[in-house]
């Protein structure tokens, strides 16, 4: 019997891998690791509740209180009341946080295009529709 390495392993060191990079070109702003959940909150303008950010997330609740409570005390977010229902909160952008994005978005993009160097479009295109299919699969099994 042959070992086998499980796909999510080679997904997870690239991920660890391309986390560190996003990190240390950065790291002056001291993020952390939650650049794509400050870019979120940025990009939806205060129309995202913190209810809507764990479902886009996929994380629960606690978690999201977690993130944004970190985010909050470094300066980047605020919550305020939704006027149209005071039961939930709206997640908003300081100026901290509307400096700090665009640097994140162009860093985003620059470890997006280095580490896709050599690849075409097409192969980027084949990439992204493998990752998606397998994550529709994966899903059925995981609730059954």
């Amino acid at each position: 019997m042959s070992l086998i390495e499980p796909i999510s392993r080679k997904l997870i060191r690239l991920g660890k891998l391309y986390q560190s990079l996003l990190a240390k070109s950065t790291e002056h702003l001291d993020v952390n690791r939650y650049h794509y959940v400050l870019s979120l909150i940025y990009h939806h303008d205060g129309q995202l509740s913190q209810k809507a950010l764990a479902e886009i997330l996929d994380k629960d609740k606690s978690a999201m209180v977690s993130i944004i409570n970190l985010l909050t005390a470094k300066g980047f977010v605020y919550r305020e009341n939704n006027p149209n229902d005071r039961r939930e909160q709206l997640l908003k952008v300081t100026e901290k946080a509307k400096l700090a994005v665009p640097q994140i978005v162009a860093s985003i993009k620059n470890i997006n295009t280095d580490i896709t160097h050599g690849i075409s479009d097409d192969d980027m295109k084949v990439f992204e529709r493998v990752l998606l299919q397998m994550q529709n699969n994966i899903k059925p099994l995981i609730t059954t």
